[in-house]
């Protein structure tokens, strides 16, 4: 079943989402958890199905208990694409809609996979769970903090489980490298050095007609209504054009970020004062977002981060670690160091990388399979591995 396209007023949508975010909807929370927890399938809906959306889709169908039963993206040929996933995985045809809110108006769905550009994340989760489903979003997650807590507090008032898309909370090695550092090993945490790659310039501002089978307006949603361009509608402008996105130092940055926090006690707070520089794309193109940036933050404790992008972390990271990756989060104590990132870590002593588990008590939520996680969040009650 594919929907008819339904158009939308950008200014009635956002109002609706904004008393969402102010007044949630409180949906009687499901029986989960031990005895109670349901055997049937999580029946999942699919928001964005991009190149990331369709690669997090495919996860998902192999995930036993769950059973992915609809697909909402504005692009026609996309949501086809990820029907057929479904149909290969499943063996059933998937509802496809071409607005969201049609998906989300299933009672029958009982959790949504969000993963359109950026600036989507936050008013569809938001109407996610006012709509009673649990959530699982792709990062970054808003463009403000305002919108960050709004999400977060609307899915604890619902009784909703929320889970975000960083995913390299499943990497062993990372989880291995976290609890050395609550464990002591490097001692008391003094610094953390912090870096993701850098954005870039360019994408066309040349005015192009809507491809066949877009709902451009949808597409566009709450940003402001600009004219098609080859650039405009490609996941690049998502991540580097500042009408959807933060850029990357808000795009990859959320993954060595993420990992700071993990690793950091729960009762260190901040940011209480940072300090940066930044470079952005000159000539201005479609992508325009910060390109480079040197950050230095303080954290509660005397603990400072420095946040940068790849290029200016080299010489840094260098004068520890040989095998410079480009992106990544060392952690530095009175007793040695660690360096973490998805292709490898390094640590000050290396004996520390040999260990399978670290003396210690403290350790941290880890699944193999993140999407694995969520779903039996779902079922089971189970806390998110990265709420």
């Amino acid at each position: 079943m594919t929907s008819q396209k339904n158009p939308m007023s950008r200014r009635h949508f956002l109002g609706g989402i904004i008393a969402a975010s102010v007044a949630p909807e409180i949906v009687p929370r499901r029986v989960l958890g031990g005895q109670n927890a349901p055997s049937r399938k999580i029946r999942l809906g699919h928001i964005g199905t991009g190149g990331q959306g369709t690669g997090l889709l495919r996860n998902f169908l192999s995930v036993e208990s769950a059973v992915s039963v609809a697909i909402a993206d504005p692009y026609r040929q996309r949501r086809e694409r990820a029907a057929g996933f479904v149909k290969q995985e499943q063996g059933h045809d998937p509802k496809l809609y071409n607005d969201f809110r049609e998906l989300l108006a299933d009672p029958s769905i009982d959790a949504v996979v969000i993963a359109p550009p950026d600036h989507w994340h936050v008013p569809i989760g938001l109407a996610a769970v006012r709509a009673g489903k649990h959530v699982y979003i792709e990062k970054p997650l808003g463009h403000s903090l305002a919108q960050n807590k709004a999400m977060l507090e609307a899915c604890r008032k619902a009784g909703r489980v929320f889970q975000y898309g960083t995913q390299q909370r499943s990497q062993e090695m990372l989880k291995r490298g976290v609890e050395l550092v609550l464990n002591g090993y490097i001692g008391d945490l003094q610094r953390l050095d912090v870096w993701a790659p850098e954005g870039k310039g360019g994408g066309s501002l040349d005015e192009i007609p809507v491809p066949e089978g877009l709902d451009y307006e949808m597409y566009i949603g709450p940003a402001p209504m600009k004219p098609c361009t080859t650039d405009r509608i490609t996941t690049a402008a998502s991540w580097y054009c500042s009408d959807y996105a933060l850029g990357f130092i808000a795009g990859w940055g959320a993954h060595p970020l993420d990992i700071a926090i993990w690793g950091m006690d729960a009762d260190t707070k901040g940011p209480i004062r940072f300090r940066g520089t930044g470079d952005f794309p000159t000539p201005r193109g479609l992508f325009d977002t910060c390109a480079a940036w040197d950050v230095e933050i303080a954290l509660s404790g005397g603990i400072t981060m420095h946040f940068m992008s790849t290029e200016r972390a080299k010489p840094i990271v260098a004068k520890y670690r040989s095998d410079f990756q480009g992106d990544g989060t060392t952690f530095i104590g009175s007793k040695g160091w660690i360096s973490l990132s998805r292709e490898g870590w390094a640590a000050s002593d290396p004996e520390w990388l040999k260990l399978r588990q670290c003396e210690g008590p403290r350790r941290v939520t880890y699944y193999n399979r993140y999407y694995k996680a969520f779903v039996d969040s779902v079922r089971e009650g189970l806390p998110p591995i990265s709420p």
